[in-house]
């Protein structure tokens, strides 16, 4: 049974694939308003507007305009005066067969300049190396292990757990690999004055070429792609990692859903029905480490998506009362993000349709956009040090745009002929 659902999985991928794509190049083929002529003196010039020029210059303005904004606040941010003592925070970090980079997430919290802190790490009871990893850290002052024996199996459940025997007015998460800014905790914690939650930003570090698509990929789906729906909507990602949030904020939403594949994804939409108020911080980013190679890339991407329609389902089959607008707005949120990932490989068939008709000239906006975004940030990370270097890959950054689609495509099919809850873990460190 087991080899018949893979079977059926792989036949429908290639099959869905090919439709996304043939959809794409019917679609884009179609003429808008027949032919439009402009008229000069003894000339005519008659041009057909296909539907793939329209999609190009959406695309075009879409990106040019999401990605200006998106600057914008990265170099117009007013960052609050810094409070470096008060209220104690307590730093979870979640562990789980990451004990090779456990170090670099606790060593940078102990190197915050807020004092009054505790760190946490919790591991699971079959990770023995972390475990042992957590008791050696732990020895440390201001730093403490827990082992998560109450809901064992997830962050969610982690997380869940070290807020249920803490006590800290706030509380933080932060990945094993994440190294935390000194300065992060000081400036979250005076914004949650007038706040509930703090995101902060994560910079992917590009020290390799899988590392480079990871970095870009961060910038142009996870910030930019989001800026026009943080302009328009009060939704903002609320995750589990950079996080700083009040500790009402957990008892309000019961914390993390264990069941949840992307409990982050799951917890944002979560804040956002609950009318809690989520701040973005984008100033004084951790770093973390990305994905090493082309499989770990895949099957993470594959494991975010999967979650993410885990999370549709979820928001779909809990829509009533359909008088609550967040309830509406949520699933119509989450489903734009899964339907467009889904959909973006369309845009490498309008592409295909321009090619045959003779019209490359309209590849050119959308890749200028593109590239152009994405090389602007890049020296923007690299001016204020959160990169080491400038790099050369935001030459091939539209590559993602494809892959980042067939990663949808994938997590959507095996959801449908029934996903078993398998975990995806990539590798970290040297």
């Amino acid at each position: 049974m087991e080899l018949i659902r893979r079977w059926l999985d792989r036949i429908s991928f290639v099959g869905v694939t090919s439709g996304v794509f043939a959809w794409g190049f019917v679609q884009g083929n179609v003429a808008l308003g027949g032919t439009i002529r402009f008229e000069f003196a003894f000339v005519v010039l008659a041009v057909v507007l296909l539907q793939a020029v329209i999609s190009s210059l959406l695309f075009t303005g879409f990106i040019g305009l999401s990605g200006i904004t998106f600057l914008w606040s990265l170099l117009r941010e007013a960052d609050p005066e810094p409070v470096y003592a008060g209220d104690t925070v307590t730093a979870i970090v979640p562990v789980y067969r990451d004990a090779n980079v456990l170090d670099r997430s606790v060593e940078s919290l102990l190197a915050s300049e807020y004092e009054d802190l505790e760190v946490l790490i919790v591991t699971e009871e079959d990770d023995e190396r972390s475990r042992e990893r957590a008791r050696e850290l732990a020895t440390r002052e201001g730093v403490s292990a827990l082992v998560n024996t109450r809901y064992p199996g997830s962050k969610a459940g982690a997380i869940n757990y070290a807020v249920e025997e803490t006590e800290g007015e706030y509380v933080a998460v932060f990945d094993a690999d994440e190294v935390v800014d000194p300065q992060f905790l000081p400036e979250a914690v005076a914004r949650l004055d007038d706040c509930d939650v703090v995101q902060g930003r994560t910079v992917p570090q590009p020290d390799g070429l899988v590392e480079e698509l990871a970095y870009y990929e961060s910038v142009l789906l996870s910030y930019v792609g989001r800026r026009l729906l943080y302009v328009f909507t009060e939704f903002r990602m609320a995750a589990s990692r950079a996080v700083v949030m009040r500790r009402a904020a957990l008892s309000i939403t019961g914390g993390y859903d264990t069941e949840m594949l992307t409990e982050d994804f799951d917890f944002a939409y979560t804040c956002y029905k609950n009318h809690l108020d989520v701040d973005e911080q984008l100033g004084h980013p951790s770093r973390i480490e990305s994905a090493h190679s082309l499989r770990d890339w895949w099957g993470q991407r594959k494991r975010w998506m999967t979650g993410y329609v885990q999370v549709l389902h979820k928001l779909v089959a809990n829509a009533r009362p359909i008088r609550k607008m967040r309830n509406l707005t949520s699933a119509a949120i989450c489903a734009g993000t899964v339907v467009g990932s889904f959909l973006l490989l369309t845009i490498l068939s309008k592409f295909a349709v321009l090619f045959l008709v003779g019209m490359e000239g309209y590849f050119v906006p959308p890749l200028v956009a593109v590239i152009g975004v994405t090389a602007a940030v890049r020296f923007h990370d690299w001016r204020v040090g959160s990169v080491d270097r400038l790099g050369w890959a935001w030459l091939v950054v539209p590559v993602i745009v494809p892959l980042y689609s067939l990663t949808a495509i994938k997590a959507v099919i095996e959801y449908a002929y029934g996903w078993d809850g398998d975990w995806y873990s990539v590798e970290k460190g040297s």
